[in-house]
């Protein structure tokens, strides 16, 4: 199975579990934005499915509607489990955990994680709301917009090459 959001999801959760730390609803989403972000920008590809995968601008931010949709139960409760799929085959029905086993993906999704772990859900929100945002590019109130690779690459390059430049590289 190809890398999708809900693995690296899940690959999110393994992680607060791994370290004792509560992951919420939207700091998940904004997690999984944001390894698919330095993903484009790294590796010139995405973390995500395009069969199931889009990056909406939503009212918070961008999101992800298959990591929503899949976490939103927990409302406003820490997640402690991972999400399950269904996969249907040729007279098969099973319902598998999706595993985040791209390594590449797995470096970015652990650097995300050191590099945003003292952010709050709401912080994390704001940062994604900055001026020049992917999100701000394509917000529109009372619309889920989609969010194109090109602006989230384009703006996650900068991010990197900035943070080059800062440190002296």
């Amino acid at each position: 199975m190809r890398t999708s959001a809900i693995a690296v999801a899940n690959y999110f959760i393994d992680l607060a579990k791994k370290e004792n730390v509560n992951i919420y609803q939207f700091g998940l989403i904004k997690r999984v934005y944001v390894t698919h972000g330095f993903c484009l920008a790294v590796f010139d590809r995405s973390a995500l499915d395009p069969n199931y995968d889009v990056v909406e601008a939503w009212k918070n931010g961008p999101v992800i509607p298959s990591v929503y949709h899949s976490f939103k139960h927990n409302r406003n409760n820490p997640i402690i489990e991972k999400s399950v799929i269904a996969e249907i085959g040729n007279k098969t029905f099973d319902f598998i955990t999706p595993e985040l086993n791209d390594t590449d993906v797995q470096e970015v999704a652990g650097a995300v994680w050191k590099r945003y772990l003292n952010m709050n859900d709401f912080e994390l929100i704001k940062l994604l709301h900055r001026k020049g945002t992917p999100w701000g590019l394509c917000y529109q109130e009372g619309k889920n917009e989609i969010i194109p690779d090109l602006y989230t690459k384009t703006y996650y390059k900068k991010l990197l090459n900035h943070e080059r430049i800062r440190q002296g590289y």
